[in-house]
């Protein structure tokens, strides 16, 4: 048995799972990782419509997970076990249908306490239970939905804050909305934007109902001009129910409290383009990548990259911090190197990278020559283009694709190789032979090769007639 990391991705097929399993990868002076175990799992949907392409997914349960896929579908999942040495494929248990405007595309899917919450770019938002029973039919719909501003582009939501979630994106500036309120009767009533509005327009310091906290724009630029609100990325710190943090179309990392309306620091640190991903690693450690081929580790104290991971060549679309296990936690040694973090890019491939836990509060900055690049272990081609899940460590038996030898079979190789060797010397000796009978009859003083011989005839004499 053999230590694996474990992840759900989407595949390129419709109503398809991949389970990936990575044997636990050796750290020295070059990283390196086993051949993976790959698994694609068609999915069971019996008496449910088939699923198309995943685009967005959510744990819910140690074997369970949501599904957001292409034909705005919303599935419940039931996964084998962890344990499991070959995974069976998925079930589903519970689905429905969410409906979508012309030209809408998911902005996200999160975990809330009792369900999760779904959002379209249009503003659609719509609260799904996880829980599933065999007496539901599959018309009975357990999901309320309500229109907010938009158009919205991200979406996060944390555990220590289980009856709220977050919304982002253009002119649309981080909220924070009570599931209870948004959702409850008088929000169904409202049923979209308020309607407090002054001469066309809305007025400021007026909230949406269930909407709790807004956040105020930066300050004006050089010019004195307002910044465009463009947020692409969203997540909480360290499951905080206070510490956000936004990447926006500008490349700036944006980090909130809120327990206050501005932001605390708005760090410019892509390198084209905006910050398409952000998420949460360790203490003091934020992944971002940009809409280029950056992907870096942030140091949230000073705002500064502690490292980037330079062999990339495709842009990320989303990343999966690996927590710390018991035993890393119980070390907690800074700069120790681990598998920290996997990523699914535009290239329909699935990466193992390498991270460095950041430095203590006395060595600010990246430190050592180990650090200063992020190395990728592994990929894996073939998977779709959306998100994925951590599934945890377990144990597996690796199969090898070279199949041991038996006692007999390694002597019956020996010998095939030394019969390769004798037929290889026979040959060299007849060429050999063969050399030694052939004569030339060349001169002792000619100094022209074999292969530089050239036969040279006179040309015949022409007779002169004599008159």
């Amino acid at each position: 048995m053999v230590q694996t990391l474990n992840f759900l991705v989407p595949s390129l097929h419709p109503n398809t799972l991949i389970d990936l399993s990575f044997p636990a990868p050796s750290l020295g002076l070059v990283p390196s990782a086993p051949e993976p175990i790959v698994q694609h799992l068609p999915i069971k949907y019996g008496e449910y419509q088939p699923l198309g392409r995943s685009k967005r997914m959510v744990k819910v349960g140690e074997d369970r997970v949501i599904v957001a896929d292409d034909k705005f579908q919303i599935s419940t999942l039931d996964l084998s076990p962890l344990a499991q040495e070959e995974a069976s494929p998925p079930v589903v248990k519970a689905q429905e249908s969410v409906k979508a405007r012309k030209k809408d595309i998911w902005a996200g899917l999160v975990g809330v306490q009792g369900g999760v919450i779904s959002a379209l770019t249009s503003g659609l938002l719509a609260y799904h239970s996880a829980s599933s029973s065999s007496d539901e039919t599959p018309s009975a719909s357990t999901s309320r939905a309500r229109s907010v501003p938009s158009p919205i582009q991200c979406l996060t939501s944390t555990s220590a804050s289980p009856n709220t979630f977050v919304t982002a994106g253009i002119e649309v500036d981080v909220s924070i909305w009570d599931i209870e309120r948004t959702f409850g009767s008088s929000g169904m009533e409202e049923d979209g934007p308020s309607k407090e509005w002054d001469s066309g327009k809305r007025k400021k310091n007026v909230y949406e109902v269930g909407q709790i906290w807004q956040a105020k724009n930066v300050p004006q630029n050089n010019l004195s001009l307002r910044q465009p609100i463009n947020h692409l990325s969203l997540t909480y710190l360290d499951d905080s129910p206070y510490l956000l943090v936004s990447g926006t179309k500008a490349g700036t990392i944006r980090r909130y409290d809120t327990r206050q309306r501005k932001p605390l620091s708005d760090w410019k640190v892509a390198r084209e383009g905006g910050i398409g991903c952000v998420a949460s690693g360790v203490e003091h450690e934020l992944f971002f990548s940009d809409q280029s081929n950056l992907l870096s580790s942030l140091d949230l104290r000073t705002g500064k990259p502690l490292y980037t991971y330079s062999q990339m060549a495709c842009t990320p679309h989303h990343l999966l911090p690996i927590p710390l296990s018991a035993t890393e936690l119980e070390a907690g040694n800074t700069g120790s190197r681990r598998a920290g973090l996997g990523s699914i890019s535009s290239d329909a491939t699935f990466r193992l990278h390498t991270s460095t836990t950041p430095p203590s509060d006395e060595q600010k900055g990246n430190f050592g020559g180990e650090g200063k690049k992020g190395e990728i272990l592994k990929m894996v081609g073939g998977v779709g283009v959306g998100e994925g899940i951590w599934r945890g460590c377990g144990e597996r038996t690796i199969v090898l694709s070279k199949v041991e030898k038996g006692e007999g079979e390694g002597d019956e190789e020996e010998v095939d190789d030394e019969q390769v060797w004798e037929e290889m010397s026979e040959v060299q000796d007849q060429g050999k032979s063969l050399s030694d009978n052939e004569e030339y009859s060349d001169s002792e003083e000619s100094d022209m090769g074999e292969e530089d011989r050239v036969v040279i005839r006179s040309k015949p004499k022409k007779k002169v007639r004599k008159i």
